[in-house]
């Protein structure tokens, strides 16, 4: 814009701003729409709090400080206020005003495509159960039992969960194998069990959404200090959650359209935390008791509980679906339970 640009009145004295506004207005560019809406706007909220002081006249009445000399600096105060309002655009009804008079500023959302809906900070090839990481020929059961043998007696099964005091609630560094789907598979299967029998769903439902939520464990939401939050469900933080929180970007859709929100989500500290944590979350929870009434039937309780806003993605339950009937995710689940 050049010399072209508006001087804004930083406070309601300045006369020179104001002034220099009326002249501009009658170019109708963006920016005098703006200033003006923003003029607008604090003309508004000094009405309000004048209308605000007026209901409390009757409480004053009766006031030392109630004289025409306070009333004085009270009302430049006021008059202040409702130009810092305006400035900062804290009732919004500049913004308002700006689109109706000029609908080219909004800013529309960018569509993004289907396929690249997925969860914070995951990659879509993490959604496969043959990534490359995965060496292991799922189409022989017996060499996969075989190969899992060793990964089951030196790391998953010092994890399994048999009851509460079993586990180890302070192993903030627990060290966890997502080296592969069949790892996460077996690392995460006894916590879910465990979960599931509280719940009264199935074991691996809670495994099938956890490998989509983290990518098969390779995207675990990390702490500012790179540590892993053990959040397998991105669970996100509210009101109620007393615990630490680590901010990131996430990916919603809202009326068909992706878009980047960012969410405070909740950290644990080890495995244990973050399975009973969800068991809480889900039970406690009003709008997930339809989901709680399907019992073992993993399809129903997953398409429920997108039902009730669990995610915005519409594919939600259909894609931890895929996950968990697949013949591959299935055959790994035997092998672990004939282990068990």
């Amino acid at each position: 814009m050049g010399n072209q640009t508006v001087t804004q009145a930083s406070n309601y004295f300045d006369l020179q701003g104001l002034e220099q506004l009326r002249q501009k207005t009658k170019t109708n560019d963006k920016e005098t729409i703006r200033e003006v809406a923003n003029q607008f706007e604090s003309m508004f909220a000094s009405m309000l709090i004048k209308s605000m002081r007026e209901a409390n006249a009757a409480f004053e009445t009766e006031s030392p400080f109630n004289n025409q000399q306070t009333k004085f600096y009270t009302d430049m105060q006021d008059k202040q206020l409702a130009v810092d309002i305006s400035r900062h655009g804290s009732l919004g009804l500049a913004d308002a005003l700006v689109r109706q008079l000029d609908p080219t500023s909004i800013v529309r959302p960018q569509s993004v495509p289907q396929k690249q809906l997925m969860m914070p900070e995951q990659e879509p090839e993490m959604m496969s159960l043959t990534t490359k990481e995965n060496t292991t020929d799922f189409k022989k059961p017996d060499q996969l039992q075989a190969s899992l043998q060793t990964k089951i007696n030196d790391s998953a099964l010092q994890h399994k969960v048999e009851s509460a005091d079993d586990v180890n609630t302070n192993a903030s560094a627990q060290k966890v194998d997502f080296s592969s789907p069949s790892s996460f598979i077996a690392t995460l299967l006894p916590y879910a069990q465990k979960a599931a029998k509280s719940l009264g769903i199935s074991p691996e439902v809670l495994v099938a959404q956890s490998a989509l939520e983290t990518g098969w464990g390779k995207k675990v939401l990390q702490t500012a200090n790179q540590q892993s939050s053990f959040n397998l469900f991105n669970i996100k933080s509210h009101n109620s959650w007393q615990g630490e929180s680590v901010n990131k970007s996430s990916l919603e859709v809202e009326d068909g359209v992706g878009v980047q929100r960012r969410s405070n989500f909740r950290v644990y500290e080890n495995l244990h935390e973050s399975f009973k944590d969800y068991t809480n979350f889900i039970s406690n929870n009003k709008r997930y008791e339809q989901a709680l009434q399907q019992g073992d039937n993993a399809d129903r309780y997953i398409e429920e509980l997108q039902q009730a806003g669990y995610a915005t993605d519409p594919q939600y339950a259909d894609k931890i679906k895929a996950i968990m009937n697949s013949d591959n995710f299935q055959s790994v689940v035997a092998g672990d339970n004939n282990n068990g």
